[in-house]
């Protein structure tokens, strides 16, 4: 990934593009939030890949919940989870409560008996679609007058199969038919029409309930097993989310040496955050020495805090290094990295951005100082634009 344009997030190495199709993955109210989301899902993914080869997990991938087959990476997640994740079961209280908190909860579905009328557009365009929509307009009219027509207005009319049995659709549960008129049918009372057609893929229909039976609760012993199954899922998911922010936490105080390929695989290669300490060489070793390779303007900000703390600048410059090492943010790490690549001197740009990243540019100030030449007063300005020096 050397010559890829990348970010740091959580302290992994992420590069761009992967970057930028991810966020297309998470909603959010600007560009920069999805963007953080998206770095923080590929960091997550990194940290999870890398527990799982630390700890030697084997794992083969499965069928999803949508019946497709996982990565290899999204097997070893699995697997990782599975071991290293625990979410205590349920007290049995929380159980029950959560039973009798939804009187109108925990019920068998509704078992609805309808007809209708299956008006279809001649063309697929929006004109046909509206003269459809008259038509059923039209139907619901001549109903609304003469309901007893029903039957034999399907049998003429509608596009439906069913059409040739009055239009009945028998005995019917949820999922049975479309949601729109499944919705439809539930707001109406047995031998009712719907005020309005009721638009799907396949045109307009004209609806009527003609019977319903509606669900019974069920005894609290018939879905106990169901409700605590619910919450030992919602407590696992809660459990694992504090299992990947605890590694992420752990990844961002010492960053390891981490990255996500363009193919959206572990890296665990020299990484721009590796190199950033091997640029770094023995500078702790040598801090005095480094103080050589600052460039005079930063040299100037580490002898105005040397001055203000009153201690030797090599140890103002050890101090800035592990303090940005140990709590600098994803952006200044990018900051860091991306001056690294672009670099020609690496050591003092690397370190010219974390001092300055720990020790904001002091605004300039000079200092206004009247002197007396001649009998007459001429003012001079003394001082340096950084606000050090006289």
């Amino acid at each position: 990934m050397a010559n890829t344009a990348t970010a740091i997030f959580h302290g992994v190495e992420v590069p761009e593009t992967l970057l930028a199709a991810e966020m297309q993955n998470h909603q959010a109210a600007s560009l920069s939030d999805a963007r953080v989301r998206a770095g923080r899902a590929l960091a997550a993914k990194a940290v999870l890949l890398d527990r799982a080869r630390q700890l030697g997990i084997a794992a083969q991938p499965e069928l999803n919940a949508d019946g497709l087959e996982e990565t290899q990476e999204e097997a070893l997640i699995r697997e990782l989870l599975s071991q290293e994740v625990e979410a205590e079961a349920p007290p049995a209280d929380a159980v029950r409560r959560i039973y009798e908190d939804q009187p109108n909860g925990f019920r068998t579905p509704p078992l609805l008996e309808a007809s209708h009328i299956l008006v279809a557009p001649d063309e697929r365009d929006d004109i046909a679609a509206t003269n459809a929509r008259a038509r059923a307009d039209e139907l619901l009219a001549v109903l609304a007058r003469q309901p007893d027509r029903f039957a034999g207005l399907a049998r003429t009319v509608s596009a439906c199969p069913s059409g040739s049995d009055g239009g009945t659709l028998g005995q019917l549960r949820p999922g049975d038919v479309l949601p729109p008129i499944w919705q439809a049918l539930l707001a109406l009372e047995p031998g009712e029409f719907a005020d309005e057609p009721v638009r799907t893929e396949h045109g307009w229909h004209v609806l009527r309930l003609d019977h319903r039976v509606d669900g019974r609760r069920l005894p609290f012993e018939h879905v106990a097993a169901h409700i605590e199954m619910q919450l030992e899922a919602r407590a696992w998911t809660l459990a694992a989310a504090r299992y990947v922010d605890a590694l992420l936490k752990r990844s961002s105080a010492t960053p390891p040496d981490l990255g996500i390929s363009v193919l959206g695989t572990l890296e665990t290669d020299e990484t721009p955050v590796t190199r950033v300490y091997a640029v770094l060489g023995d500078v702790f070793a040598n801090p005095q020495g480094a103080l050589l390779a600052l460039k005079p303007d930063v040299l100037k900000v580490i002898d105005a805090e040397a001055a203000r703390r009153r201690c030797a600048p090599a140890s103002v410059l050890s101090d800035a290094i592990n303090s940005f090492l140990t709590e600098a943010k994803d952006e200044a790490w990018t900051q860091v990295i991306s001056r690294l690549r672009d670099s020609a001197s690496p050591l003092p740009d690397c370190l010219e951005t974390m001092i300055r990243n720990q020790f904001p540019q002091v605004k300039a100030t000079r200092t206004l100082i009247l002197t007396r030449r001649g009998g007459g007063s001429d003012s001079v300005e003394k001082g340096q634009p950084d606000g050090t020096g006289l």
